[in-house]
């Protein structure tokens, strides 16, 4: 069952993921500020204190305009620091993107200082990317499991915001028991939230 549901996983995540890479730079740098917008004119932006925020790679959703936003507005900020050897992730965090930011594990932006790490139990909302994403709420990533182990066992207290254009939003991915499903989506088109506790007995598997 698992070997078939990772298969079909496999199947979606490579579709959808070339659908993605084959938008124009333009389309995107459009798409991702529709996106941002959206975003800011959430209760929470103002609300909310602690935030983790991914550096967009490639394709992705960018998120240089909400980073700026956050900290221009005195939020504190961290970013993803992977550590690969223990397949796990820390918060670490930055207080200019210019000049914090350097290439890192597979080319992905990283904070350059190690050192100013955000304690997980203080972050309030998580800005999460992934490849796909459904109207249950459950995402697909690239398959490393980064960001479900940091938000399951480091952050669980944390809003988690998914990012994507809306063709990375599906009907429905074949989910796993150790999926982190989102509280909320943001698309160019939509918001879509699901209450946690509620989904807790009601997910759609």
């Amino acid at each position: 069952m698992i070997d078939r549901a990772g298969e079909e996983r496999s199947q979606i995540r490579r579709r959808i993921q070339a659908i993605r890479d084959r938008m124009s730079p333009k389309e995107r740098v459009d798409l991702s500020a529709r996106i941002a917008r959206s975003l800011l004119s959430l209760p929470l932006f103002s609300d909310k204190q602690v935030f983790f925020i991914y550096c967009h790679y490639q394709s992705e959703v960018a998120t240089i305009t909400l980073l700026d936003h956050c900290l221009v507005h005195g939020k504190a900020v961290g970013v993803p620091l992977c550590q690969s050897e223990q397949s796990s992730m820390r918060a670490v965090g930055i207080v200019n993107v210019q000049g914090d930011l350097v290439s890192g594990y597979k080319g992905i932006p990283e904070p350059r200082n190690c050192e100013k790490v955000i304690p997980s139990a203080s972050i309030e909302v998580a800005l999460i990317p992934g490849v796909v994403f459904d109207r249950c709420g459950n995402r697909l990533g690239y398959g490393a499991g980064f960001y479900d182990r940091f938000l399951a066992q480091e952050a669980p207290q944390a809003i988690r915001i998914g990012l994507a254009f809306s063709c990375q939003l599906v009907d429905k991915i074949p989910a796993l028991p150790h999926d982190v499903p989102m509280d909320m989506v943001v698309t160019e088109q939509e918001i879509l939230t699901w209450d946690r506790g509620f989904r807790a007995t009601n997910r759609c598997l």
